[in-house]
């Protein structure tokens, strides 16, 4: 290690000290146990010795609902769903600060933090830098913070991440070395945690630094957005199937988005602009005996839920895989004339993160249409799976249909995930992008009396060639044993006349 580098690293560490002292003393007099616990930065702000001088060019505005950015999930929640909301690897921000499984990797950050910083050249403040990048971004972590996560650490997350995206986009993908070679799959997931993130304002201002100090570096060339490269990292060669593999760059404005996993958010519903299936007209269905439409055959009024996969094709409802030749909308169901068309979902250990994890944004970032939630695509997507798969049984059903591309242990596993996501709701989704869809297969399901028993019969019966020809069979034997019934019956009635 070189000479500047060292004593710069020593600088870091008595000021952490210094800092972390007053933080303490600040502390001690204003934390309440309804608020959270004052920003680092801002009692850092009274060590004389940092200046802070912002360049015009590299100023980046902190958006507004600063204090609502990156929030805790709740303890049942991620109880319930154990190892989808923590990470595994690598701990980011101060939710998941010092877990015990992440310990490993502090080594690791701390070589990508220097990494990044020699990309500065020695004319850069690294004390400056650190106030810069991370102005008032402590107030973006809701409740209480770890009065041990600084903003040094917080600075050290941002450069780690920036380094790591910028090896990567170098060809060099941050296999330097074994350890990192195999934890890249599981840090590529854990930078998708919905609270394990820092605010997407400090990434931005770092990468505005390394291109105000590398404008001739391949990377800056060509990607002038750090939105590109997060595009190009986290979509690589189809990482999953319901997400866009290399979309267009333009298809993805600049915004003050909140962190890594909004990007991604809206990747995965960027193309969600049809209108919602709510506003779709409803298919009404009547039995054969036409009397669906009178009292006989009313029924109460529609439940909200609907029967699981494998009971609905008992009563002839059929899947259908619904494919997109160019672009997949993994939320574009509908069901029309007795068939439910479902997009391909394959499902693995990584996308049940991602699934999980957008499903938690998802609603954190809940609209209101006056007093009323609006329950967003991926919340209600899992509403529906939920609905739709209860046992192994209902899995078999969309994996038949290649709706379910099961690639976990067994079908257990995918119904498990299901079931536990869609009960750790937060918000109501009663009323979700389904519902008239529910309405329409209730309708189907509970008023078409005699058409259940009819598909049953066929289901059970007519389900292959054999079982086809053994009831032909029986038929058969039927007719002749009733024919020859009633000719025996016509020669006795002849003989007595």
């Amino acid at each position: 290690m070189e000479r500047p580098e060292t004593t710069t690293i020593q600088i870091h560490e008595s000021d952490d000290v210094q800092e972390q002292e007053i933080v303490d003393q600040a502390t001690e007099s204003l934390i309440t146990d309804d608020c959270a616990a004052i920003p680092a930065q801002e009692t850092a702000g009274q060590v004389p010795e940092i200046a802070v001088e912002v360049a015009p060019e590299i100023a980046v505005e902190v958006p507004e609902m600063i204090n609502t950015t990156i929030v805790r999930l709740p303890m049942y929640m991620r109880q319930a769903n154990k190892g989808l909301f923590e990470p595994r690897v690598v701990s980011i921000g101060p939710y998941h600060y010092g877990q015990e499984s992440t310990l490993d990797m502090e080594a690791h950050k701390d070589r990508f933090h220097l990494a990044f910083l020699e990309r500065l050249g020695n004319h850069v403040n690294h004390q400056d830098l650190t106030s810069l990048c991370t102005e008032r971004a402590m107030q973006c972590y809701s409740g209480k913070v770890s009065r041990l996560y600084t903003t040094e650490k917080l600075m050290r997350d941002g450069c780690f991440i920036i380094e790591l995206l910028i090896q990567w986009e170098e060809g060099k993908k941050a296999h330097v070395d074994d350890h990192m070679r195999l934890m890249s799959n599981s840090i590529y997931y854990d930078l998708l945690i919905v609270d394990n993130q820092v605010p997407f304002f400090v990434l931005t201002r770092l990468y505005e630094e390394f291109k105000r100090y590398n404008r001739e570096n391949t990377v800056a060339l060509a990607n002038p957005r750090l939105v590109s490269i997060i595009i190009n990292f986290f979509n690589y060669n189809g990482q999953f199937s319901w997400v866009y593999s290399n979309p267009p760059k333009k298809d993805l404005p600049d915004a003050d988005y909140r962190h890594l996993l909004e990007i991604q958010y809206n990747l995965v519903i960027r193309k969600n602009v049809s209108p919602s299936n709510n506003d779709e007209p409803t298919h009404y269905y009547s039995c054969l005996c036409g009397m669906c439409s009178s009292n006989i055959c009313r029924k109460s009024p529609m439940p909200l839920g609907i029967p699981g996969a494998n009971e609905l094709q008992d009563y002839g409802v059929n899947f259908h895989l619904k494919e997109n030749q160019h672009i997949t909308d993994m939320f574009d169901v509908t069901f029309s004339h007795k068939t439910m068309s479902i997009p391909r979902f394959k499902i693995n250990f990584g996308s049940k993160i991602l699934l999980a994890n957008l499903f938690a944004y998802d609603q954190i970032t809940v609209q209101l249409d006056g007093n009323v939630v609006v329950v967003g695509p991926v919340t209600s997507y899992v509403a529906l799976m939920n609905a739709l798969i209860n046992t192994k049984k209902d899995v078999m059903v969309l994996q038949r249909e290649g709706i379910l591309d099961n690639l976990l242990s067994n079908e257990e596993e995918v119904a498990s995930f299901f079931n536990k996501l869609g009960r750790c709701a937060l918000v109501d989704v009663s009323n979700h992008r389904y519902t008239h869809m529910f309405e329409d297969v209730n309708r189907y399901w509970r008023n078409g009396c005699c058409c259940k028993h009819f598909v049953t019969f066929r289901m059970k019966h007519c389900r292959n060639p054999w079982t086809c020809l053994s009831l032909m069979g029986a038929i058969v034997l039927l007719c002749l044993s009733l024919i020859s019934m009633i000719y025996t019956i016509l020669q006795y009635y002849n003989r007595r006349h």
